[in-house]
């Protein structure tokens, strides 16, 4: 993103500590630096006076930043902030900077003077809440590793807001029949966020997969050896399987899909003669290569497994199996699909015929192999058209533990919640999920809630 970042300073306390400007400017680097790893800063100005916060208000019109920070550097006056903000309707972040985790067995007043704008940060809060001004605020060490991936994490959501009402969500075939839940509504999407959902018939890929030339199916299947362990296939389900995969990488380039929800089943996939078996693979190779993919036309889903990728780094298409519960883990599966970016370190993947389904050409190529150990967000999306805001993002965080069940033949893993399990999944249920949910690594309940308060979109979190 292209950020504004204005520093609000007054002379007020020069006299009253040592060195205070120097300090100041030395803790803006900082903060410049925390930025600029991921994102474009446009430093305007000191902000110093009404006019100075004129002048910076106006420079922002001219340049339309994605983001605005306002940093104020000491107990500034929130006149000057009032002044900056009037007018600005995009994200708008209050940094307030933490000088220690402790306080001081020895501390001076002057040592509280040239430290602290914690002051001017609530003044400016208020004054900001007295204009109806929307913002995030953020308080943490700037310069240290917590303190900067603190404002990373926040820009990364704020990110997210940005680019949504930009988005290409590509259903692929028709939704599974019957399937209510997993409908998203495309005008109502498109007039409420601007993205859009690109209706592709399942010929197109049907299509697609004929064209490819035998021999480039031999490189695929090279390639596919050099990161998997190949179970055997018939020739036929082999070679659809690997058809289908090639195709579906060809149909994100060439329609621009930033996620999409495919249709494996009903009288176009696993009955189709010139499909017949289950895409795990395609869908798993779009998603390692940054295009999340849901199964049954999920549209929901593949709009939640976008937002976890990009907060998490990776997304798992996940079914919550409830026939069995402990005290603390849920079990987490689904049919087959994977994201290599979420491989668990020493563990090769292993390509089976798919364990759930079977077409009149075989199963299909699928995925069995557990996920990375470590926290985890479960983010599951739904439409709430009788609600005051118009979609929700119900979460619950987690961790995903070592065991999985390799029996099962398909992607798996223990995750264990904070809370009793059965009583958890219980406010899962009251909460209304979709019946899949992505998975992604972290914990990513903080930036999820500050995304959908930019989209004013409802938030739960469970647990």
């Amino acid at each position: 993103m292209k950020i504004g970042l204005i520093p609000i300073y007054v002379d007020y306390y020069e006299g009253l500590a040592p060195k205070v400007r120097e300090n100041k400017e030395r803790l803006l680097g900082q903060v410049m630096g925390a930025i600029e790893t991921d994102h474009e800063v446009y430093l305007f100005e000191w902000v110093t006076s009404v006019a100075k916060a004129r002048a910076a208000r106006e420079k922002l019109r001219r340049t339309k930043p994605d983001c605005l920070i306002a940093f104020p550097l000491v107990a500034a006056f929130s006149v000057l902030s009032d002044e900056l903000a009037r007018g600005w309707h995009g994200p708008l972040v209050l940094l307030s900077a933490m000088a220690g985790t402790k306080v001081p067995t020895r501390l001076s007043i002057a040592k509280v003077v040239a430290e602290n704008q914690s002051l001017g940060c609530q003044a400016i809060a208020n004054g900001w809440h007295r204009l109806g001004i929307k913002f995030c605020a953020v308080h943490h060490i700037p310069g240290t590793t917590e303190g900067n991936a603190a404002l990373r994490r926040l820009l990364r959501a704020i990110e997210l807001h940005q680019q949504f009402g930009l988005l290409r969500i590509g259903l692929i075939g028709e939704t599974f029949a019957g399937m209510t839940d997993v409908v998203l509504a495309a005008k109502q999407l498109e007039e409420q966020t601007g993205a859009r959902i690109v209706n592709i018939p399942m010929k197109h890929v049907l299509s697609l997969m004929a064209k490819v030339p035998k021999p480039n199916l031999s490189m695929f299947e090279k390639r596919l050896a050099q990161t998997f362990a190949l179970s055997s296939f018939s020739a036929r389900e082999k070679e659809f399987s690997f058809r289908a995969a090639v195709a579906i990488q060809q149909l994100v380039l060439e329609k621009r899909l930033d996620c999409a929800a495919f249709n494996s089943h009903g009288p176009e996939g696993l009955k189709s003669e010139k499909l017949g078996l289950m895409c795990a693979l395609g869908l798993t190779l779009a998603t390692s290569s940054g295009c999340p993919m849901a199964e049954v036309g999920d549209l929901c889903t593949a709009t939640a497994m976008w937002i976890g990728r990009k907060l998490g780094g990776a997304a798992f298409y996940t079914e919550l199996h409830s026939a069995y519960m402990s005290d603390q883990e849920w079990l987490l599966l689904n049919s087959g699909e994977y994201d290599l970016q979420w491989l668990r370190p020493g563990f090769r993947p292993q390509l089976v015929p798919n364990t759930n389904f079977v077409g009149v050409n075989g199963r299909g190529a699928s995925l069995c192999a557990p996920l990375r150990t470590g926290p985890a967000t479960m983010i599951n999306f739904t439409p709430t058209p009788h609600a005051e805001q118009p979609y929700r993002l119900l979460v619950c965080e987690g961790t995903v533990a070592k065991d999985w069940i390799p029996e099962l033949g398909v992607v798996n893993a223990r995750f264990s919640v904070n809370g009793n399990a059965r009583a958890v999944y219980e406010q899962w249920l009251a909460a209304g999920p979709v019946h899949h949910s992505a998975t992604s690594p972290g914990h990513l309940s903080e930036g999820i809630q500050t995304f959908c308060q930019l989209q004013n979109w409802a938030f739960r979190r469970v647990g």
